[in-house]
């Protein structure tokens, strides 16, 4: 009896391990104890943390590079604008995006599904419009299709992307449009921006796109492309189109107390490197302290060593100059010569202040740019005016009438003069959010004027655009040199001009 017993048992263990040993891999490697099915919601909330800039990351590179800041310590970096590579790390961020619609898609045909599918369009356009700003050509038709075999993408040209992105843009604001007539209370979980309130991402989606219109203002004689009508279409008809108006609509990072994870990125000892090591820079805080700008007084601490002058409440509030020898700025600093971040306002607590990454602000200012531009009709001056009035609000400040009567900030009217206001006004707004915003419009357009001095490594030029990631040689480089010869003859370099500004 024993010996049919141990037999049997034999038998057993051997099906046994025949039937494992003809299990996949793949099926080996789960884990039953983790789900492998990551919900939209969760995705959402990742996909949303990647496309945040954070404008005090990196000892704030972005901000130095706009001259908001100055470094005056070789260690922490520098102004010498010799910069190299830019990232693909969105292409991580939009795979995740091909992730949110398939499990979207698995819950059905409903309204949850749709916003979540119309939120993906935003994120999609957000994450290629910023590659493509970055560096010029990028892969996006065969790009996120390693599931069908293609494994190196070609890249489809940076007029084709931002077409794309518009489309795209457009799409998600009329299946947004479409959501809020079934059910105007629809939300969608996982939101870490607007709590899930559809009718501010439909804000975010139209203000996003005047935000890439107004980038391609260089082409704006391109028939192809119709900027105009595209721009007219969303200022003119704020029903079609609905548009930020408040800073309760801005798409923002809102750090907390609570979750240190969240805590705002200086918090509690970063301010110190401000202080000691990063003065504020002339470029930004001349253009305040010239038109007595209130929020100077929210933004900046004054100078320790400089005396207070009862008839000028702005003298102590000096900057640093981007292009002077860093030595020479620290040994300034040292002396107390210059302003730099007010840490009683900044790092009043561990939520600090939200950082921006879309804003009303900047919606204003670019309606106000188009206007002046010819593209639409309305009150540019009044566009303007609203701009400034929502950055100062932001900011907790409050500017008096005196400031308003100035003939460098009432508006001088549709033309070159008042052009310069709109978008020196805008760089004004744009201190501490937007990520490479600020950048990206000085730029494109030449304001404000950037210093240059001894500290520019890069021929006393500012670059134009960041080269591909060395990576994209390694794994893809029979596309990434056609692209590049196609766009820049065979050179890639931080001082190449892409079609963009061309």
């Amino acid at each position: 009896m024993k010996r049919i017993y141990r037999k049997w048992m034999l038998a057993a263990v051997a099906a046994a391990l025949l039937t494992t040993g003809c299990r996949k891999i793949d099926d080996l490697q789960k884990n039953p104890n983790v789900s492998d099915q990551a919900s939209p919601k969760l995705l959402l909330t990742g996909i949303a943390y990647d496309m945040y800039d954070n404008a005090w990351s990196d000892y704030s590179y972005a901000h130095r590079m706009a001259q908001y800041f100055v470094l005056n310590f070789d260690y922490y970096g520098n102004q010498s604008y010799a910069w190299g590579a830019g990232s693909f790390d969105r292409y991580v961020t939009l795979r995740n995006v091909d992730r949110l619609e398939i499990e979207a898609d698995k819950q059905g045909a409903n309204l949850v599904t749709a916003n979540y599918k119309a939120i993906a369009k935003f994120m999609r356009a957000w994450a290629y419009s910023r590659m493509a700003s970055q560096m010029g050509d990028i892969p996006l038709s065969n790009a996120i299709n390693a599931s069908k075999g293609v494994y190196y993408p070609a890249y489809d040209k940076q007029k084709d992307v931002f077409k794309q992105c518009l489309q795209w843009l457009e799409e998600s604001n009329t299946q947004l449009d479409s959501i809020i007539k079934v059910n105007p209370a629809t939300t969608v979980e996982g939101d870490i921006f607007f709590s899930g309130d559809i009718n501010k991402w439909r804000k975010a989606v139209n203000a996003l796109s005047l935000r890439i219109l107004i980038a391609l203002s260089k082409k704006e004689g391109d028939a192809e492309l119709n900027i105009k009508a595209k721009f007219n279409a969303i200022v003119s008809n704020p029903a079609k189109y609905p548009l930020m108006t408040e800073n309760s609509d801005n798409l923002q990072m809102t750090y907390n107390s609570s979750d240190k994870s969240n805590n705002f990125p200086l918090f509690p000892t970063g301010g110190l490197f401000y202080v000691n090591r990063a003065p504020l820079c002339a470029t930004w805080l001349d253009l305040l302290t010239a038109v007595k700008d209130a929020r100077v007084f929210k933004i900046a601490q004054p100078a320790s060593g400089i005396p207070d002058n009862p008839l000028d409440p702005f003298a102590r509030y000096k900057g640093a100059k981007t292009g002077d020898i860093q030595s020479v700025v620290q040994d300034q600093t040292n002396q107390g010569k210059f302003a730099s971040l007010n840490q009683a306002y900044w790092l009043k607590d561990a939520s600090g202040i939200p950082c921006i990454q879309l804003g009303a602000s900047e919606t204003f200012f670019n309606i106000a740019e188009g206007i002046n531009r010819g593209w639409a009709t309305g009150d540019a001056a009044g566009a303007y005016k609203k701009g400034i009035e929502l950055s100062a609000a932001f900011y907790g400040a409050t500017e008096d009438p005196l400031f308003w009567a100035q003939p460098e900030v009432a508006y001088q009217g549709n033309n070159a003069a008042g052009l310069k206001q709109i978008l020196t006004q805008k760089y004004v707004a744009f201190f501490g959010n937007s990520g490479y915003e600020a950048y990206y419009n000085y730029r494109r357009t030449g304001v404000p004027v950037f210093n240059i001095g001894p500290s520019n490594e890069n021929g006393g030029l500012i670059p134009v655009r960041f080269s591909y990631p060395q990576s994209e040689y390694t794994n893809n480089g029979t596309n990434v040199k056609a692209a590049v010869q196609s766009q820049f003859g065979g050179a890639d370099t931080r001082n190449d001009v892409m079609w963009l500004l061309k």
